[in-house]
């Protein structure tokens, strides 16, 4: 009875041990952050780091936003706007990654999460608007490995009159620092989503419907084309979505045809022989048929005979 009881506790702890960290759900107020404790040593630009700050900005650093070398900051929330990099000589960045650096609030709907153990961080910005604009919405996550490997998912984001930054920064004066996009909008607007490899630049008195009409069903004035967008990519995905997509005879043909078919063919030779060889007729033998008596003697019988019918007729 021990002996079970000690593999199904093993087995419980085992099953424990698979499934998911708990979400956590965090309240940060505007040019706000959190700090975020690690379950692992986080190597980062030479430096090992056991705990990080979650800002609303879009940014996740590994400097105490109290107390930052050299700035005389004593809030420093990463506000209001990203910068160029390449031109910018301050510390307020140094040792932070910027998955999508802007001036981002939560106007209600927003929510801000952290998920992780000892094998990796995770931190999610949902449904943040734009400061000043809450027509759009900005959905993102980072996650960060013990290995010093970073991932950024980037669900749905929108920008239209602030800077934004996405890149990796260490000590930016020993030019420790990798930017991946910048762009300050003139009156126009920066829109990415799951479909776009790259930012998609709004140019002033263009709309977000009028650059990319299939980046959302509220684009009304493009129906169609939207229509058309996700035909065509769901026939991408699979050409039997529907029979009018290429390549959906083929693969009709594939998935149901070709199963169904017997291999009658796939016979070997002795199948064969057994099937198409008729057996060895009898060998033809004469039958001997004895002749009949002489049909005379039947007909002297009948003579005979011939008188006495003709008696009954008289």
């Amino acid at each position: 009875m021990r002996n079970w009881l000690a593999v199904l506790l093993a087995l419980s702890c085992s099953l424990s041990s698979w499934s998911d960290p708990e979400i956590i759900e965090h309240q940060i107020a505007d040019d706000g952050w959190v700090e975020v404790p690690l379950d692992f040593t986080f190597p980062f630009y030479g430096n090992s780091y056991v705990t990080s700050f979650m800002f609303s900005n879009g940014v996740v650093g590994f400097l105490d936003p109290l107390d930052v070398p050299g700035t005389g900051i004593v809030y420093d929330g990463l506000c209001c706007d990203g910068q160029d990099l390449s031109s910018f000589t301050g510390v307020r960045f140094n040792y932070t990654i910027m998955p999508w650096n802007t001036d981002l609030i939560d106007t209600g709907v927003g929510k801000f999460y952290t998920q992780g153990d000892s094998t990796f961080q995770k931190y999610m910005w949902e449904n943040l608007s734009e400061y000043y604009d809450r027509n759009t919405s900005n959905t993102f996550d980072l996650t960060i490995y013990p290995m010093g490997n970073i991932d950024v998912n980037y669900e749905q984001v929108q920008i239209n009159n602030h800077a934004v930054t996405v890149a990796v920064v260490g000590d930016l004066s020993q030019g420790e620092y990798e930017q991946w996009f910048y762009n300050h909008p003139t009156s126009g607007a920066i829109f990415w989503n799951s479909q776009e490899d790259d930012p998609v630049e709004i140019a002033n008195g263009e709309s977000v419907c009028s650059v990319i009409p299939d980046s959302h069903i509220s684009c009304l004035y493009y129906p169609q084309e939207y229509a058309d967008n996700v035909y065509n990519q769901q026939c991408s995905l699979d050409p039997l979505y529907d029979y009018g997509c290429d390549g959906w005879d083929d693969a009709y043909i594939e998935e149901y045809v070709e199963e169904d078919i017997p291999e009658v063919w796939e016979t070997n030779e002795e199948d064969v022989e057994s099937i198409f060889v008729l057996e060895e007729p009898e060998i033809f033998e004469v039958i001997e048929i004895e002749a009949l008596d002489d049909y005379t003697l039947i007909a002297t019988t009948l003579e005979e005979a011939i008188p006495e019918m003709e008696d009954l007729f008289e």
